[in-house]
């Protein structure tokens, strides 16, 4: 995946994420880059990443936005 590609996804993600603690972080993590320090993620953090990744990839796991989680919650159904 070029970076074009990767930064066209990331985008289209920010859109739909409605978590104010999760937007906060990637924000913090793109600023930090700004300022020259380095982010350091260990081999297994990465390995991890790419395995959920994956598993989103295959359909092994389904995710839902927050809004909608709390909604099927509230409705008493599962996903």
């Amino acid at each position: 995946m070029s970076a074009i590609d990767l930064r066209a996804e990331i985008v289209q993600l920010l859109q739909k994420e409605r978590n104010e603690n999760i937007l906060a972080t990637i924000r913090s993590l793109l600023k930090r880059d700004e300022k020259g320090e380095n982010f350091d993620i260990t081999d297994d953090e990465l390995a991890e990443l790419e395995e959920i990744d994956r598993r989103r990839k295959a359909g092994l796991d389904t995710y839902v936005s927050l809004d909608e989680a709390m909604r099927m919650i509230r409705e008493g159904r599962r996903a």
